[in-house]
């Protein structure tokens, strides 16, 4: 079985992040079982260490950086693991070679699978405003049980927020008028986000027309995240909803007939 690693929050479902949640719908979507280790933050490194699952990344100083999403496959007969990995890109990929029977994320077209590997892996977090993730990151502080907080502050500080050049979120200012320009900069977003989308509308919703894909699952990650940060009934979440026609809240619909989101804590 599947086990699949995550800090835990205060939020629905305890999983906030987007990246998690690209997981989640994944193996949902995919009807694979699957279960949720959840890990504080100072837990992170030394567990995915000991599975040698590798980290995401390198610092330029050369330090690790290991994190959530990550996934070990265990075979439930042999005890063998066949595959240990993190990174939300990385895993689906995996999932989609390890379990060929299940429904397909990725596309067997070459201008298909480039088209959807850019925008994963380098459009879509560019959309987004620094202020947004920074407003995002100030909520999601306090949501997270005490020992995971420091570590979330510093890691926020150092990747999403890096520009602002501090070492912890609390030493990052946003104004109340800073965060009202970040909304209106992230509905912006969302209306460039619809130009990618809207070129295969004749086929379908979804972002290759009327095949969801794991770029369909991306997005609605983000969506999710915005649910879950900001709460069902902020007013947040019911601008965008509505925004470009009510696309949003029609996606969202639909994602959760497939993927029973609001039902995917495990």
């Amino acid at each position: 079985m599947i086990t699949l690693f995550d800090i835990p929050s205060n939020v629905p479902g305890k999983a906030w992040s987007l990246f998690m949640w690209r997981i989640c719908l994944s193996l949902t979507y995919k009807k694979i079982p699957y279960k949720t280790q959840w890990l504080e933050s100072p837990e992170i490194a030394p567990t995915l260490k000991s599975l040698k699952i590798p980290p995401t990344k390198y610092y330029e100083d050369g330090t690790p950086l290991y994190s959530v999403p990550a996934i070990i496959d265990v075979d439930d007969e042999t005890g063998e693991t066949k595959a240990a990995l993190a990174e939300s890109y990385d895993i689906a990929k995996y999932l989609d070679d390890a379990y060929p029977d299940t429904h397909q994320l990725f596309p067997t077209d070459k201008g298909e699978l480039e088209r959807l590997e850019k925008f994963a892996k380098q459009e879509f977090l560019a959309i987004w405003p620094p202020s947004y993730y920074l407003t995002v990151c100030k909520i999601m502080l306090p949501k997270f049980n005490p020992e995971s907080q420091e570590p979330f502050s510093k890691s926020c500080a150092k990747d999403f927020l890096r520009g602002y050049g501090k070492d912890r979120l609390e030493d990052i200012p946003l104004s109340d008028e800073e965060a009202k320009d970040g909304w209106r900069k992230v509905k912006d977003g969302f209306n460039a986000l619809e130009e990618k989308l809207k070129g295969t509308d004749g086929k379908g919703q979804w972002f290759l027309g009327n095949e969801i894909s794991f770029a369909d699952l991306v997005i609605g990650a983000f969506l999710i995240s915005i649910w879950g940060v900001f709460g069902e009934g902020s007013s947040e979440w019911e601008d965008v909803k509505t925004w470009n026609g009510g696309r949003w809240g029609r996606f969202m619909a639909s994602l959760d007939e497939l993927c029973g989101y609001t039902a995917a804590d495990q």
